[in-house]
């Protein structure tokens, strides 16, 4: 093992004691408040720092986007010393590059809007789970996600989603953060009803057409 290697470690342990073991465990065997980290891969230990949501200020409360704790270098010492408690650890990130807006829309939809919206603004989902807002969230972030499957998400491998999928779902989600429509005149989402969120607008929908259902059957019913 190289100096400098060793000496990231050394900086990941002095952090990772100090704001992380009280809850995940001094070896990362996790505790009553908080999961284990024993095979968690890098894109999954990484999204959590990287996106605020870690450390956390309430136990098993780690969808809400924040600003890092860390500095780029510490979360890479952070992820490279909880990557030691696993003989076997995954260490890929994802590398998200270019994307087709277009084709990144369709993958959206049928992957990721039935939670996140169709405009990426996030609701809550049932209980206490949230699909938060991807509206903060880098196209490295959205890479993370897709391969890490944090929190109630699912983890889409290289068998579901390939890394050309990955770059255009990421681009396709910034296309909707800059206002920037995927293609000239076209629109870059659905109707999002102020962004109340998917489970809102599922109710609203509802309302709405059983309200149209009673019309149209009070109206066959006053011609006759």
């Amino acid at each position: 093992m190289s100096a400098l290697v060793l000496a990231m470690i050394l900086s990941g342990r002095a952090l990772y004691m100090m704001h992380c073991a009280s809850c995940h465990g001094i070896a990362g065997h996790g505790s009553a408040i908080a999961p284990g980290l024993i095979g968690k891969p890098a894109a999954d230990i990484h999204l959590m720092l990287d996106t605020g949501r870690m450390p956390a200020s309430v136990p098993y409360l780690d969808e809400i986007h924040e600003q890092p704790r860390f500095t780029q270098p510490q979360m890479t010492a952070i992820v490279d010393y909880v990557l030691s408690f696993d003989r076997h650890p995954d260490r890929s990130l994802p590398q998200v590059s270019g994307g087709d807006a277009v084709r990144g829309r369709a993958l959206f939809i049928e992957n990721c809007a039935a939670c996140h919206g169709a405009t990426g603004n996030g609701a809550s989902v049932g209980a206490n789970d949230v699909a938060p807002s991807l509206m903060s969230a880098t196209v490295f972030q959205v890479g993370e996600a897709i391969r890490a499957g944090p929190g109630i998400m699912p983890r889409f491998g290289r068998d579901v989603l390939s890394d050309r999928d990955v770059d255009d779902i990421a681009r396709y989600v910034n296309a909707v953060q800059t206002g920037s429509p995927p293609a000239q005149n076209e629109n870059i989402g659905g109707i999002t009803l102020a962004h109340v969120g998917p489970v809102a607008e599922g109710f609203v929908a509802w309302f709405f057409g059983m309200g149209a259902l009673l019309l149209f059957v009070r109206g066959i019913g006053s011609t006759r």
